[in-house]
Protein backbone atom coordinates (compact mmCIF):
# COMPACT_ATOMS: atom_id res chain seq x y z
CA UNK A 1 0.00 0.00 0.00
CA UNK A 2 2.84 2.43 0.78
CA UNK A 3 4.30 1.87 -2.67
CA UNK A 4 0.94 2.57 -4.23
CA UNK A 5 0.48 5.75 -2.25
CA UNK A 6 3.89 6.94 -3.41
CA UNK A 7 2.64 6.49 -6.98
CA UNK A 8 -0.39 8.58 -6.10
CA UNK A 9 1.80 11.43 -4.91
CA UNK A 10 3.47 11.55 -8.31
CA UNK A 11 0.04 11.96 -9.94
CA UNK A 12 -0.81 15.13 -8.01
CA UNK A 13 -0.98 18.56 -9.57
CA UNK A 14 2.10 20.70 -9.06
CA UNK A 15 0.55 23.49 -7.06
CA UNK A 16 3.37 25.82 -8.03
CA UNK A 17 2.69 25.45 -11.77
CA UNK A 18 2.67 28.80 -13.52
CA UNK A 19 -0.63 29.86 -15.01
CA UNK A 20 -0.87 32.12 -18.03
CA UNK A 21 -3.91 34.37 -17.85
CA UNK A 22 -4.22 34.03 -21.64
CA UNK A 23 -5.03 30.34 -21.14
CA UNK A 24 -8.62 31.00 -20.11
CA UNK A 25 -10.67 28.35 -21.89
CA UNK A 26 -13.82 29.10 -23.85
CA UNK A 27 -16.77 26.98 -22.76
CA UNK A 28 -17.39 25.67 -26.26
CA UNK A 29 -13.86 24.21 -26.34
CA UNK A 30 -14.41 22.06 -23.26
CA UNK A 31 -15.88 18.64 -22.79
CA UNK A 32 -18.96 18.65 -20.61
CA UNK A 33 -20.51 15.39 -19.39
CA UNK A 34 -24.05 15.94 -20.57
CA UNK A 35 -26.96 14.37 -18.76
CA UNK A 36 -29.62 12.61 -20.83
CA UNK A 37 -33.05 14.19 -21.18
CA UNK A 38 -34.75 11.20 -19.52
CA UNK A 39 -32.69 11.73 -16.37
CA UNK A 40 -33.45 15.43 -16.35
CA UNK A 41 -37.15 14.72 -16.59
CA UNK A 42 -37.08 11.99 -13.93
CA UNK A 43 -35.00 13.79 -11.32
CA UNK A 44 -34.46 17.51 -11.31
CA UNK A 45 -30.92 18.32 -10.21
CA UNK A 46 -30.17 21.74 -8.72
CA UNK A 47 -28.39 24.31 -10.85
CA UNK A 48 -25.38 26.16 -9.49
CA UNK A 49 -23.37 29.20 -10.49
CA UNK A 50 -21.23 28.26 -13.49
CA UNK A 51 -17.55 29.19 -13.41
CA UNK A 52 -15.08 28.92 -16.30
CA UNK A 53 -11.66 27.68 -15.16
CA UNK A 54 -8.18 28.47 -16.37
CA UNK A 55 -6.57 25.56 -18.16
CA UNK A 56 -3.21 24.45 -16.72
CA UNK A 57 -2.92 21.64 -19.26
CA UNK A 58 -5.33 19.53 -21.29
CA UNK A 59 -6.69 17.76 -18.20
CA UNK A 60 -5.74 20.17 -15.38
CA UNK A 61 -7.62 23.29 -14.32
CA UNK A 62 -7.64 26.13 -11.80
CA UNK A 63 -10.58 28.26 -10.74
CA UNK A 64 -10.91 31.23 -8.41
CA UNK A 65 -14.11 31.05 -6.32
CA UNK A 66 -14.94 34.54 -5.09
CA UNK A 67 -16.79 33.75 -1.87
CA UNK A 68 -19.04 31.40 0.07
CA UNK A 69 -21.34 29.45 -2.19
CA UNK A 70 -21.75 26.51 -4.58
CA UNK A 71 -20.08 26.62 -8.00
CA UNK A 72 -20.09 24.28 -11.03
CA UNK A 73 -17.04 23.99 -13.28
CA UNK A 74 -18.07 24.41 -16.92
CA UNK A 75 -15.18 22.22 -18.10
CA UNK A 76 -15.63 19.11 -15.97
CA UNK A 77 -19.06 19.37 -14.33
CA UNK A 78 -17.44 19.25 -10.88
CA UNK A 79 -19.34 21.20 -8.21
CA UNK A 80 -17.52 22.84 -5.28
CA UNK A 81 -19.15 24.07 -2.06
CA UNK A 82 -16.88 26.53 -0.23
CA UNK A 83 -17.23 28.50 2.98
CA UNK A 84 -15.18 31.46 1.74
CA UNK A 85 -13.04 32.64 -1.14
CA UNK A 86 -10.84 29.82 -2.48
CA UNK A 87 -8.42 29.01 -5.28
CA UNK A 88 -9.05 25.40 -6.35
CA UNK A 89 -6.81 23.30 -8.61
CA UNK A 90 -7.98 19.96 -10.00
CA UNK A 91 -6.98 17.44 -12.65
CA UNK A 92 -8.54 14.41 -14.33
CA UNK A 93 -6.70 11.17 -13.52
CA UNK A 94 -6.85 7.68 -14.98
CA UNK A 95 -8.67 4.95 -13.07
CA UNK A 96 -6.02 2.46 -14.12
CA UNK A 97 -3.58 4.22 -11.78
CA UNK A 98 -5.78 3.07 -8.88
CA UNK A 99 -6.98 -0.32 -10.07
CA UNK A 100 -5.28 -2.03 -7.11
CA UNK A 101 -7.70 -0.24 -4.80
CA UNK A 102 -10.79 -1.29 -6.75
CA UNK A 103 -9.77 -4.95 -7.14
CA UNK A 104 -12.78 -7.07 -8.20
CA UNK A 105 -15.41 -5.54 -5.93
CA UNK A 106 -15.84 -2.04 -7.34
CA UNK A 107 -16.34 -0.28 -10.65
CA UNK A 108 -15.92 3.41 -11.55
CA UNK A 109 -19.14 5.42 -11.77
CA UNK A 110 -17.56 8.63 -13.07
CA UNK A 111 -14.18 10.32 -13.33
CA UNK A 112 -11.47 10.33 -10.67
CA UNK A 113 -9.88 13.69 -9.85
CA UNK A 114 -7.04 15.12 -7.85
CA UNK A 115 -8.24 18.27 -6.07
CA UNK A 116 -6.19 20.82 -4.15
CA UNK A 117 -6.98 24.13 -2.49
CA UNK A 118 -4.46 26.92 -2.10
CA UNK A 119 -3.98 28.02 1.53
CA UNK A 120 -6.57 26.34 3.81
CA UNK A 121 -8.18 23.16 2.38
CA UNK A 122 -10.92 23.25 5.04
CA UNK A 123 -12.75 25.99 3.11
CA UNK A 124 -13.82 23.26 0.66
CA UNK A 125 -16.86 21.66 2.33
CA UNK A 126 -18.33 19.41 -0.40
CA UNK A 127 -17.43 18.16 -3.87
CA UNK A 128 -20.16 16.92 -6.22
CA UNK A 129 -18.77 14.45 -8.78
CA UNK A 130 -20.58 13.92 -12.12
CA UNK A 131 -21.55 10.26 -12.43
CA UNK A 132 -22.27 8.16 -15.52
CA UNK A 133 -25.33 6.21 -14.35
CA UNK A 134 -28.69 6.66 -16.05
CA UNK A 135 -31.28 7.01 -13.29
CA UNK A 136 -34.34 7.68 -15.45
CA UNK A 137 -35.84 4.22 -14.81
CA UNK A 138 -33.53 2.36 -12.44
CA UNK A 139 -34.39 -1.24 -11.59
CA UNK A 140 -32.98 -0.68 -8.12
CA UNK A 141 -31.75 2.47 -6.41
CA UNK A 142 -27.96 2.47 -6.78
CA UNK A 143 -25.63 2.71 -3.81
CA UNK A 144 -22.76 5.02 -4.60
CA UNK A 145 -19.46 5.08 -2.74
CA UNK A 146 -16.36 7.20 -3.09
CA UNK A 147 -12.79 6.02 -3.49
CA UNK A 148 -10.71 8.31 -1.27
CA UNK A 149 -7.13 7.24 -1.88
CA UNK A 150 -4.89 8.75 0.78
CA UNK A 151 -6.60 7.29 3.84
CA UNK A 152 -6.35 3.99 5.70
CA UNK A 153 -9.83 2.83 4.64
CA UNK A 154 -10.26 4.29 1.14
CA UNK A 155 -13.95 3.47 0.65
CA UNK A 156 -16.50 5.96 1.97
CA UNK A 157 -19.84 4.21 1.77
CA UNK A 158 -22.32 6.93 2.75
CA UNK A 159 -22.76 9.57 0.06
CA UNK A 160 -25.77 11.43 -1.32
CA UNK A 161 -26.54 11.60 -5.02
CA UNK A 162 -28.80 13.26 -7.60
CA UNK A 163 -29.60 12.35 -11.19
CA UNK A 164 -26.28 13.80 -12.28
CA UNK A 165 -23.87 14.03 -9.30
CA UNK A 166 -22.53 12.22 -6.25
CA UNK A 167 -22.13 14.53 -3.25
CA UNK A 168 -19.12 13.94 -0.98
CA UNK A 169 -18.22 15.72 2.27
CA UNK A 170 -14.54 16.66 2.08
CA UNK A 171 -12.51 15.18 4.91
CA UNK A 172 -9.09 15.45 3.32
CA UNK A 173 -7.83 16.04 -0.19
CA UNK A 174 -6.44 13.25 -2.37
CA UNK A 175 -7.37 11.48 -5.60
CA UNK A 176 -11.08 10.81 -5.23
CA UNK A 177 -13.94 9.64 -7.44
CA UNK A 178 -17.37 7.92 -7.39
CA UNK A 179 -17.65 4.12 -7.51
CA UNK A 180 -20.38 1.48 -7.29
CA UNK A 181 -20.31 -2.20 -6.25
CA UNK A 182 -19.57 -4.46 -9.16
CA UNK A 183 -22.64 -6.62 -8.47
CA UNK A 184 -25.08 -3.75 -9.14
CA UNK A 185 -27.00 -3.99 -12.40
CA UNK A 186 -27.16 -0.44 -13.79
CA UNK A 187 -27.30 1.45 -17.06
CA UNK A 188 -24.61 3.95 -18.00
CA UNK A 189 -24.52 7.05 -20.12
CA UNK A 190 -22.00 5.95 -22.71
CA UNK A 191 -20.03 7.35 -25.63
CA UNK A 192 -19.24 5.88 -29.04
CA UNK A 193 -15.85 7.27 -30.08
CA UNK A 194 -14.68 6.95 -33.69
CA UNK A 195 -11.13 7.42 -34.95
CA UNK A 196 -10.04 7.26 -38.58
CA UNK A 197 -6.59 6.08 -39.60
CA UNK A 198 -4.67 8.48 -41.83
CA UNK A 199 -2.59 6.69 -44.45
CA UNK A 200 -1.09 7.47 -47.84
CA UNK A 201 -3.85 5.46 -49.52
CA UNK A 202 -6.55 7.46 -47.78
CA UNK A 203 -8.58 7.90 -50.99
CA UNK A 204 -8.99 4.12 -51.43
CA UNK A 205 -8.75 2.60 -47.96
CA UNK A 206 -10.83 3.72 -44.98
CA UNK A 207 -10.17 2.23 -41.56
CA UNK A 208 -11.91 3.26 -38.34
CA UNK A 209 -11.54 2.22 -34.71
CA UNK A 210 -14.75 2.32 -32.67
CA UNK A 211 -14.70 2.43 -28.85
CA UNK A 212 -17.53 2.13 -26.29
CA UNK A 213 -16.79 3.99 -23.04
CA UNK A 214 -18.59 5.52 -20.08
CA UNK A 215 -19.36 9.20 -20.45
CA UNK A 216 -16.65 10.51 -18.14
CA UNK A 217 -13.40 12.38 -18.63
CA UNK A 218 -11.20 9.66 -17.13
CA UNK A 219 -12.38 7.23 -19.81
CA UNK A 220 -11.94 9.77 -22.60
CA UNK A 221 -8.45 10.56 -21.37
CA UNK A 222 -7.55 6.85 -21.33
CA UNK A 223 -8.69 6.46 -24.96
CA UNK A 224 -6.70 9.54 -26.01
CA UNK A 225 -3.57 8.18 -24.40
CA UNK A 226 -4.04 4.79 -26.06
CA UNK A 227 -4.50 6.37 -29.48
CA UNK A 228 -1.49 8.63 -29.00
CA UNK A 229 0.72 5.62 -28.30
CA UNK A 230 -0.10 4.14 -31.69
CA UNK A 231 2.57 4.22 -34.40
CA UNK A 232 -0.13 5.30 -36.88
CA UNK A 233 -1.85 8.65 -37.42
CA UNK A 234 -5.46 9.03 -36.31
CA UNK A 235 -8.13 11.72 -36.32
CA UNK A 236 -11.28 11.76 -34.24
CA UNK A 237 -14.51 11.78 -36.24
CA UNK A 238 -17.06 13.83 -34.31
CA UNK A 239 -20.51 12.32 -34.52
CA UNK A 240 -23.53 12.07 -32.19
CA UNK A 241 -21.92 9.79 -29.67
CA UNK A 242 -24.15 9.39 -26.62
CA UNK A 243 -26.32 6.40 -25.78
CA UNK A 244 -27.42 4.40 -22.74
CA UNK A 245 -25.78 1.00 -22.33
CA UNK A 246 -25.67 -1.91 -19.92
CA UNK A 247 -22.46 -3.83 -19.30
CA UNK A 248 -22.71 -6.53 -21.95
CA UNK A 249 -21.83 -7.33 -25.56
CA UNK A 250 -23.27 -5.30 -28.44
CA UNK A 251 -23.04 -5.66 -32.20
CA UNK A 252 -21.50 -3.18 -34.63
CA UNK A 253 -22.79 -3.28 -38.20
CA UNK A 254 -22.49 -1.03 -41.24
CA UNK A 255 -24.19 -0.03 -44.47
CA UNK A 256 -22.81 -0.61 -47.02
CA UNK A 257 -21.43 -3.74 -45.45
CA UNK A 258 -17.76 -3.39 -44.61
CA UNK A 259 -15.34 -5.60 -42.75
CA UNK A 260 -15.83 -5.22 -39.00
CA UNK A 261 -13.51 -7.16 -36.71
CA UNK A 262 -14.70 -8.05 -34.18
CA UNK A 263 -18.32 -7.18 -34.86
CA UNK A 264 -19.15 -8.11 -31.25
CA UNK A 265 -18.08 -5.19 -29.08
CA UNK A 266 -18.35 -5.24 -25.31
CA UNK A 267 -19.19 -2.29 -23.10
CA UNK A 268 -17.68 -2.50 -19.63
CA UNK A 269 -16.65 -0.16 -16.84
CA UNK A 270 -13.96 -2.59 -15.73
CA UNK A 271 -10.57 -0.87 -15.41
CA UNK A 272 -8.42 -2.25 -18.21
CA UNK A 273 -4.83 -1.48 -19.25
CA UNK A 274 -5.96 -1.32 -22.88
CA UNK A 275 -9.44 -0.36 -24.07
CA UNK A 276 -11.30 -2.69 -26.42
CA UNK A 277 -12.28 -1.49 -29.89
CA UNK A 278 -13.70 -2.77 -33.15
CA UNK A 279 -12.07 -2.04 -36.49
CA UNK A 280 -14.38 -1.07 -39.36
CA UNK A 281 -12.72 -1.34 -42.76
CA UNK A 282 -14.04 -0.10 -46.14
CA UNK A 283 -12.51 -0.37 -49.60
CA UNK A 284 -14.82 2.17 -51.22
CA UNK A 285 -15.52 5.84 -50.69
CA UNK A 286 -18.07 7.15 -48.16
CA UNK A 287 -20.78 7.62 -47.09
CA UNK A 288 -20.71 4.81 -44.51
CA UNK A 289 -23.33 4.28 -41.85
CA UNK A 290 -22.44 2.59 -38.58
CA UNK A 291 -25.00 0.99 -36.23
CA UNK A 292 -24.71 -0.24 -32.66
CA UNK A 293 -27.35 -2.86 -31.90
CA UNK A 294 -28.38 -4.76 -28.83
CA UNK A 295 -28.82 -8.32 -30.03
CA UNK A 296 -28.85 -10.58 -33.05
CA UNK A 297 -32.03 -12.45 -33.96
CA UNK A 298 -31.16 -14.81 -36.82
CA UNK A 299 -28.13 -13.14 -38.29
CA UNK A 300 -26.21 -9.96 -37.76
CA UNK A 301 -28.02 -8.48 -40.78
CA UNK A 302 -31.38 -8.98 -39.08
CA UNK A 303 -31.03 -7.02 -35.85
CA UNK A 304 -33.43 -4.91 -33.86
CA UNK A 305 -33.47 -1.12 -33.99
CA UNK A 306 -30.04 0.41 -33.32
CA UNK A 307 -29.20 1.98 -29.99
CA UNK A 308 -26.88 4.36 -31.81
CA UNK A 309 -26.07 5.18 -35.42
CA UNK A 310 -23.95 7.68 -37.33
CA UNK A 311 -23.17 8.47 -40.95
CA UNK A 312 -19.57 9.13 -41.97
CA UNK A 313 -19.70 11.38 -45.02
CA UNK A 314 -17.21 12.46 -47.66
CA UNK A 315 -16.39 15.66 -45.79
CA UNK A 316 -15.58 13.76 -42.59
CA UNK A 317 -12.74 11.81 -44.20
CA UNK A 318 -11.41 14.40 -46.66
CA UNK A 319 -8.10 14.79 -44.84
CA UNK A 320 -5.66 15.65 -47.66
CA UNK A 321 -4.92 18.97 -46.01
CA UNK A 322 -3.78 17.17 -42.85
CA UNK A 323 -1.53 14.77 -44.72
CA UNK A 324 0.06 17.31 -47.10
CA UNK A 325 0.79 20.12 -44.65
CA UNK A 326 3.48 20.10 -42.01
CA UNK A 327 2.06 19.08 -38.63
CA UNK A 328 3.13 21.50 -35.94
CA UNK A 329 3.63 20.68 -32.30
CA UNK A 330 1.86 22.44 -29.45
CA UNK A 331 3.20 22.39 -25.89
CA UNK A 332 0.91 21.42 -23.01
CA UNK A 333 -1.13 24.43 -21.97
CA UNK A 334 -0.08 26.51 -25.00
CA UNK A 335 -2.90 28.18 -26.86
CA UNK A 336 -3.31 26.82 -30.40
CA UNK A 337 -3.80 29.71 -32.82
CA UNK A 338 -3.53 27.80 -36.10
CA UNK A 339 -6.93 27.41 -37.80
CA UNK A 340 -6.21 23.69 -38.07
CA UNK A 341 -5.49 21.75 -34.87
CA UNK A 342 -1.97 20.61 -34.08
CA UNK A 343 -0.73 17.30 -32.76
CA UNK A 344 0.78 17.20 -29.25
CA UNK A 345 4.40 16.61 -28.49
CA UNK A 346 5.45 13.00 -28.18
CA UNK A 347 4.98 11.61 -24.70
CA UNK A 348 2.57 14.28 -23.50
CA UNK A 349 -0.44 12.03 -23.94
CA UNK A 350 -2.86 14.94 -24.25
CA UNK A 351 -4.73 16.52 -27.12
CA UNK A 352 -7.86 18.63 -27.52
CA UNK A 353 -10.03 15.96 -29.08
CA UNK A 354 -13.27 17.67 -28.14
CA UNK A 355 -12.41 21.01 -29.73
CA UNK A 356 -12.31 19.99 -33.38
CA UNK A 357 -13.89 17.37 -35.62
CA UNK A 358 -10.58 16.91 -37.42
CA UNK A 359 -7.66 16.46 -35.07
CA UNK A 360 -4.48 14.72 -36.10
CA UNK A 361 -3.19 12.32 -33.48
CA UNK A 362 0.34 11.38 -34.38
CA UNK A 363 2.93 9.38 -32.52
CA UNK A 364 6.23 10.45 -34.14
CA UNK A 365 8.05 7.45 -35.67
CA UNK A 366 11.50 6.44 -34.53
CA UNK A 367 12.87 6.57 -38.08
CA UNK A 368 11.63 8.33 -41.17
CA UNK A 369 10.70 5.98 -43.99
CA UNK A 370 9.93 6.54 -47.64
CA UNK A 371 8.15 4.64 -50.33
CA UNK A 372 8.41 4.76 -54.11
CA UNK A 373 5.56 2.37 -54.73
CA UNK A 374 3.38 3.72 -57.53
CA UNK A 375 0.23 1.81 -56.61
CA UNK A 376 -1.17 0.74 -53.24
CA UNK A 377 -0.56 -2.80 -52.02
CA UNK A 378 -3.38 -5.17 -51.21
CA UNK A 379 -5.37 -3.77 -48.27
CA UNK A 380 -4.32 -5.03 -44.89
CA UNK A 381 -6.22 -4.80 -41.63
CA UNK A 382 -4.82 -4.06 -38.22
CA UNK A 383 -4.11 -7.18 -36.24
CA UNK A 384 -4.61 -5.58 -32.87
CA UNK A 385 -8.36 -4.98 -33.00
CA UNK A 386 -9.82 -6.21 -29.76
CA UNK A 387 -13.24 -7.54 -28.95
CA UNK A 388 -15.76 -7.30 -26.21
CA UNK A 389 -16.56 -9.09 -23.01
CA UNK A 390 -15.87 -12.76 -22.71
Amino acid sequence: MNDLLSKVERCHIDASAEIDEDDKVDEEEMHVNSQCENCKAAQQSPEYEKVTPTKISKWSFEVQLEGEGTYECSATGLVFEVSEQALVQYSVLSWFQFSEFLQDSWRPAGSIYDVKVKKDPSVLKFIHFPHSLCLAEPEHEPSFSVLHVNIRHPFELTVDFTASHVKWRVTSLSPVGPIIPRRQHVKHHALVLIYQELNKYHEKIFTFHVYLVSNNDSEIKAIEEQVLKSTKKWIKIDKPDTCTLEEKVYHLTSKPEGTIEPWKLGFTTEVLPRKHFSEAYFGERPPFRLFLKDSVKKSRRNCEEPLWSATIREGDVNCEEFISRKIQVANIGQKVLDPLPMSPAAGEGTSDLQSSPHLSLEHPPQQATSSTTSSPPAPSRATQAEGGLS
